[in-house]
């Protein structure tokens, strides 16, 4: 494994990493923002140099920009009825219009880009449909349909499962429109398409699985489902897959709730090739970003995690850089989506 040295972050600097049996050199920092109790859901926003991600349980929005170091948070205002944001994804077309996984609804706010200063914003969602349980995980393909999964309710003193293989896997089209792919899964997680269009990949994390399909880009059509990689089988029995994303070399890069790491798996192989560690335990998603898409963002959360856990690991909860890695991912894409539909369900 590619070690990170765990160290207490004061103010965020350089972890220092090797990779073993080779003369790269791989840089972990700490982002210079408070550490989440469960960090999601990022994504770059290459026009803005900025990362956006989310913190679940306090239905909040976060934006930090790499150049000036400064982040800014919008908070949503749904009444008190979902239990956290999942994840946010821009719309195509429209900077200022985000949209969200807000409890059971695919919702949407405006947050606008300048807005460039440490300031909470509070916002009241628009909903564009509810679904029959909890939204988690989501990203576009290729032509900027929006996939997105359900998960299970959840319930208890330790938040444990209380239904398995009732939740699904959605597409939504330009015009809102749901298709519905799986219907068995538990909790649906991380989402990636390969560089040649032919493969797609889903992670259900309560079974260690990471699955891959046949993929048809025109249609936006999944088939063909097998395992590729089972996280027991693999050996990493004390950790479940959670945010996933992708490279140019068709490799993917793994967040590992429980493992205080991400693994890189080369589809081909259906195996694990690489391992970086972080001075965090429960890692929860991953994606590119920077200039040059070089940059892997991670994100992690305090969840779960008891005072002498706190302690042992003061990182814990943190977002972290990862540079020298090598390779480079793919840009995100937005939600294309008729923005006529959109203002209209906006003025209602």
């Amino acid at each position: 494994m590619e070690q990170a040295k765990l160290i207490r972050v004061d103010k965020p600097s350089p972890i220092s990493v090797t990779t073993l049996g080779s003369m790269s050199a791989v840089e972990v920092k700490q982002v210079p923002v408070p550490c989440l109790h469960l960090g999601e859901g990022p994504h770059w926003l290459q026009d803005q140099k900025a990362l956006l991600y989310v913190d679940i349980r306090s239905k909040t929005l976060w934006r930090f920009f790499v150049d000036t170091g400064s982040h800014e948070t919008l908070k949503i205002d749904d009444g008190g009825h979902a239990m956290g944001v999942n994840f946010v994804v821009p719309v195509e077309g429209d900077p200022d219009l985000l949209v969200v996984g807000l409890g059971k609804t695919l919702s949407l706010v405006r947050w606008p880009l300048d807005h460039r200063h440490s300031q909470t914003l509070t916002v009241t969602p628009t909903t564009l449909y509810t679904a029959d349980r909890r939204f988690n995980d989501a990203k576009c393909d290729f032509q900027g349909r929006l996939w997105a999964g359900t998960m299970a309710p959840m319930g208890g003193e330790k938040r444990e499962i209380l239904e398995y293989n009732t939740s699904t896997l959605l597409s939504f089209d330009h015009h809102l429109n749901p298709t519905t792919w799986l219907k068995t899964v538990t909790l649906s997680n991380g989402l990636a398409w390969s560089p040649d269009k032919k493969s797609f990949y889903f992670i259900d994390t309560p079974a260690k699985d990471i699955y891959r399909f046949d993929y048809d880009d025109t249609a936006g059509a999944i088939s063909n489902q097998r395992v590729l990689l089972n996280y027991e089988a693999a050996g990493l029995t004390d950790q479940m897959p959670d945010g996933m994303t992708i490279d140019v070399d068709g490799n993917l890069w793994v967040a590992c709730v429980g493992g205080g790491q991400v693994i890189c798996v080369d589809p081909q192989a259906g195996r694990v090739i690489r391992k970086v560690a972080l001075p965090s335990p429960n890692i929860t998603s991953v994606c590119w970003g920077g200039a040059d898409y070089a940059t892997l963002y991670v994100t992690s959360g305090t969840f779960k995690l008891s005072a002498e856990q706190m302690a042992t690991w003061p990182s814990a909860g943190g977002t972290f850089a990862i540079t020298g890695l090598g390779t480079r991912g793919l840009p995100p894409y937005n939600y294309k989506v008729d923005l006529n539909k959109l203002k209209d369900k906006m003025k209602k």
